[in-house]
């Protein structure tokens, strides 16, 4: 897989289980049938580990395809008790990522 962004953040599981949690997208590609085909991938993760790949009419599409299905199993985790946290420990509902651009 050609990554072309990548996230990593802990996960906090209801049962006191921590993971480290790796997600990565792929470049969009042409595939021989016209559509273009999207590499997704995450480690760590209960509900799925990839990789995967997802079709879509054009690089954008595809691309957005598999990001939305990264949100999806993330929301998931959440939605059966998952805390997600960037990597060292701060809530990602609670941290402020851009307080060093508004100063």
């Amino acid at each position: 897989m050609d990554v072309i962004a990548e996230h990593r953040l802990e996960v906090h599981y209801p049962d006191g289980m921590v993971v480290s949690v790796c997600l990565r997208v792929g470049r969009a590609k042409p595939h021989s049938n016209g559509d273009y085909v999207c590499p997704v991938q995450a480690e760590g993760l209960r509900l799925w580990q990839g990789p995967k790949e997802f079709w879509g009419v054009g690089s954008f599409h595809a691309l957005i395809i598999g990001i939305r299905f990264l949100h999806n199993m993330l929301s998931v985790e959440v939605e059966n008790g998952a805390k997600l946290h960037w990597e060292g420990g701060c809530n990602l509902s609670s941290c402020r990522i851009y307080s060093e651009l508004s100063q």
